[in-house]
């Protein structure tokens, strides 16, 4: 099957190894201890039959992490593929750490470029500047309409903190969330009392 696997990679200095739960029983993860939540992820649900593209999105710090933190993400990936056996090419995509319109712009179709038609998207949010989930929505919804693409799983790595270490790790899956636009594209309305109740009742099923 052919998969396209995109991750933020963060910019920060350390990123801390930590196991993982799921209290989504439709997701299978493994117990290994990783830094990127998709990792585990992958290792329960990769195939040896499966031709994977990673796009690793990334904003460049002026510290330069992002570049070991793109080669941890490769290294972690290759280490659970030793055993699966899947085919994996992997293609950076860097912009500028900015929220100018032209820098989303061009993340948004340098994402689109590297989009396979008719392929298995997963993603995984946990990491980076706030901007790249609502760019990366924006191009995981071009794919589905006009590109033949499935989105399979948004992954996001849900952590709280203690003493600066990550605690409480759980795997989230944040399709539902990324479908609740769609929902607001439903609705045919020009009075905000009747809109507000469509959208209740479209939210309730």
């Amino acid at each position: 099957m052919k998969k396209i696997i995109i991750c933020n990679i963060p910019m920060k200095e350390k990123t801390d190894k930590c196991s993982y739960t799921t209290d989504d029983l439709s997701l299978n993860i493994s117990g290994r201890e990783v830094i990127y939540p998709i990792t585990a992820f992958l290792e329960k649900n990769l195939e040896n039959s499966d031709e994977v593209k990673l796009l690793l999105l990334i904003k460049k710090d002026e510290a330069g992490h992002y570049q070991k933190n793109s080669a941890d993400f490769i290294e972690e990936i290759l280490c659970i593929n030793k055993e699966i056996g899947a085919k994996i090419e992997h293609k950076y995509i860097e912009t500028d750490f900015s929220e100018e319109q032209s820098v989303h712009e061009q993340l948004m179709g340098r994402i689109v470029d590297e989009l396979n038609n008719s392929s298995h998207i997963i993603a995984d949010i946990t990491y980076g500047p706030k901007d790249l989930p609502i760019v990366l929505f924006s191009a995981l919804n071009f794919a589905e309409k006009f590109l033949g693409c499935e989105i399979d799983n948004i992954i996001y790595g849900q952590a709280s903190f203690a003493n600066g270490k990550p605690v409480n790790t759980k795997i989230c899956d944040m399709v539902p969330l990324y479908y609740l636009n769609s929902v607001t594209s439903t609705i045919r309305c020009e009075d905000p009392d009747k809109a507000r109740k469509m959208l209740k009742s479209l939210l309730s099923l």
